[in-house]
């Protein structure tokens, strides 16, 4: 290959590459992946289309509901401070519409996981004789041990008397 041939054929792919760069940009064919540091915790999310993938928002902390909960939150929170920041400072490049676009309509459809983890009630009496009442009938089955058919008359007594 000659040395023009060949310098005329870097142009038209360089040309051919900027052009498809810049119309997959646009149209935002291709699913992009973003992460930002915001109130100090790290918020992933996809996007395609220039349409935020609910799903995918917070999904490195999946396994961890109290963290992605809470990463949820601050993602809710983080599309609606971005959207007001394009929307109080406009400009007429592309990139800036779709991207106000795309974070105005995520901070309104967007919905958080919340979920909170607590310590579980404490039962009340009658749960608890009851429960024990269980316990002693399934070990007094098939057994011959007579203290144990007693324990079950005393603890399904005890629960007998709390019900009423």
């Amino acid at each position: 290959m000659d040395p023009v041939t060949y310098l005329f054929s870097a142009y038209l792919n360089t040309v051919q590459s900027n052009v498809h760069r810049q119309l997959t940009d646009s149209i935002g064919t291709e699913i992009k992946a973003v992460t930002i540091e915001y109130q100090g915790m790290t918020i992933p999310f996809q996007y395609q289309m220039w349409r935020i993938k609910d799903d995918s928002v917070c999904g490195s902390y999946s396994q961890d509901i109290q963290t992605y909960s809470q990463c949820t939150v601050k993602a809710r929170d983080l599309f609606s401070d971005l959207c007001t920041h394009l929307s109080e400072n406009p400009k007429n490049h592309w990139r800036h519409i779709k991207s106000k676009n795309m974070y105005c309509n995520a901070s309104i459809t967007y919905k958080p996981t919340i979920a909170s983890i607590s310590a579980g009630t404490e039962q009340s009496d009658l749960a608890k004789a009851r429960k024990a009442c269980n316990s002693a009938t399934v070990a007094a089955m098939g057994a011959s041990d007579p203290s144990l058919i007693e324990e079950r008359k005393v603890a399904c007594a005890k629960y007998e008397a709390l019900k009423k």
